[in-house]
């Protein structure tokens, strides 16, 4: 690049230089032509979007799908892009398409996919959500300009992960030590955000002062019936937010504190929006299918909900300290070890702050030895407390195995736990994880496992002392108890 260039494509081509490529992300001629169509009839018309369409018979056929899907459910079957324009409306189907070209020249440009693939995939349903509240509500905001600045919105992340895969893989680093995503990214991308970035691609790329709009986070609720822009940016955060929540089984309540009485909207009536968007997902997108039907969003909404009713049900506003001294006066008299660990797991779980805890006991089943889940706490599922079960191998110990065996404490980061048994690795993923044995006389017998989402911060050195000294009080206790008997 010149200096001349550098100028006139601002930051981001100076990011960009830092890494050896030669030029900004560039367009498909089909993104080309795509974003000249406007909403307004006098510069594009029906034929004009159908030409472009019918260029490609995947993009052809992803249009015809979508418009005979379940999102839509038309009564009438669409055969043709000019039948499909006429029904849905130009707009809807211009800003498919675009969607669809966007996320295919993703998908082609990228080496992690399955990252891609995640990402598409939550912009994607976003993108749906938000049309789907546009639409439901009378706010006046345009539902195609919903989808395509939902869809838009994070373009920065999509852009970094594509074509700075080592500053964005150690963005993800940073968050997971509990660095804030903003500023792990401003120290790496020369200032710049994820939504900046977004913004620099938008501006070269010629979009919506909208669409750019709407990537900057934590918009202020509309104050008057009347501001559309703002109803619309709104509608926006909420959508991606609300799929991330699901997504990393976040907690929903401050999002709806923010947004659910400006749009009219409460947590069931919008996973209801999100169950049609994934119908609809299934029908065009090969590429991130397969991250998104994993998921069970009603499932995902019911966990949640269920987790943060426990959280106001057990030991509202207990401390570490309050848990510390009721364990203390309850050894005191005569009680049972069976006492004890659940008081345990809450202590961990309220007391410390992390999202699940469970406790698990090893059994010797013949002459082979297994790890199995007793109780849980936060947002496990019983019959993922079931699964907890890890099976000890003479020839090859795996790490739960080795943490018993020595003793050891073990702090595992979201990208690390495929280190993790078989056993585990669903249950741990997109998590930090702690292991931490209860030993007797040097050998293992049960084990605290702990994680947090990826999202949230690993636990501070005093959290971690914290359980240390719980675990410590309990293998003393087990130790007195073995004693007596």
């Amino acid at each position: 690049m010149t200096d001349s260039s550098l100028n006139t494509k601002g930051k981001l081509a100076d990011v960009f230089a830092k890494i050896n490529m030669s030029e900004l992300p560039a367009m498909s001629a089909h993104v080309q032509e795509l974003l000249t169509l406007t909403s307004s009839k006098k510069s594009a018309n029906y034929d004009d979007l159908a030409k472009i369409i019918l260029k490609d018979f995947s993009l052809t056929h992803k249009v015809l799908q979508f418009a005979n899907s379940a999102y839509y459910a038309l009564a009438q079957k669409v055969s043709t892009v000019s039948m499909a324009v006429a029904v849905l409306g130009f707009d809807a189907v211009r800003d498919l398409a675009l969607g669809i070209v966007l996320f295919d020249d993703f998908i082609q440009a990228g080496v992690n996919t399955d990252e891609i693939s995640e990402l598409l995939g939550r912009s994607f349903l976003a993108a749906l959500l938000a049309r789907s509240i546009a639409e439901s509500r009378y706010l006046r905001v345009l539902p195609e300009e919903a989808f395509i600045c939902g869809l838009m919105r994070n373009l920065g992340k999509i852009i970094a992960c594509i074509y700075l895969p080592v500053i964005y893989s150690s963005i993800k680093n940073a968050t997971a030590k509990g660095v804030s995503e903003d500023e792990a990214a401003m120290s790496l991308l020369d200032g710049l955000t994820y939504a900046g970035v977004g913004r620099e691609v938008a501006i070269f790329w010629n979009m919506t002062e909208s669409v750019i709009r709407c990537m900057e986070p934590d918009p202020a609720a509309p104050e008057q019936d009347y501001d559309v822009g703002k109803y619309l940016h709104c509608i926006v955060d909420f959508s991606n937010r609300y799929v991330d929540c699901l997504w990393f089984q976040q907690n929903i309540a401050p999002l709806m504190g923010k947004f659910g009485y400006p749009l009219s909207l409460d947590e069931e009536e919008a996973v209801e929006m999100l169950i049609v968007a994934t119908q609809a997902s299934e029908a065009i997108f090969d590429s991130i299918r397969p991250g998104i039907l994993k998921f069970d969003f009603r499932k995902r909404l019911e966990e949640i909900q269920a987790r943060s009713a426990l959280e106001a049900a057990v030991a509202p506003g207990k401390s570490v300290d309050d848990f510390w001294q009721e364990i203390n006066e309850m050894v005191k008299g005569a009680f049972r070890l069976n006492d004890l660990f659940p008081l345990l797991l809450d202590a961990l779980y309220a007391g410390i702050g992390v999202d699940r805890a469970v406790f698990a006991m090893l059994q010797a089943r013949g002459e082979s030895k297994v790890l199995i889940g007793q109780l849980g706490r936060g947002d496990i599922a019983p019959d993922q407390l079931k699964k907890f079960r890890v099976a000890f191998s003479r020839s090859t110990p795996n790490l739960v195995q080795k943490s018993l065996t020595m003793c050891k404490d073990i702090a595992l980061a979201p990208d690390k736990v495929d280190a993790l048994p078989d056993e585990l690795r669903v249950l741990a993923e997109q998590r930090t994880v702690y292991l931490f044995p209860i030993c007797l006389k040097g050998k293992g017998i049960a084990l605290l496992y702990l994680d947090r989402s990826r999202e949230k911060p690993r636990l501070a050195n005093d959290q971690v002392k914290n359980v240390r000294k719980f675990r410590d009080f309990a293998q003393q206790v087990i130790e007195m108890k073995s004693k007596k008997e």
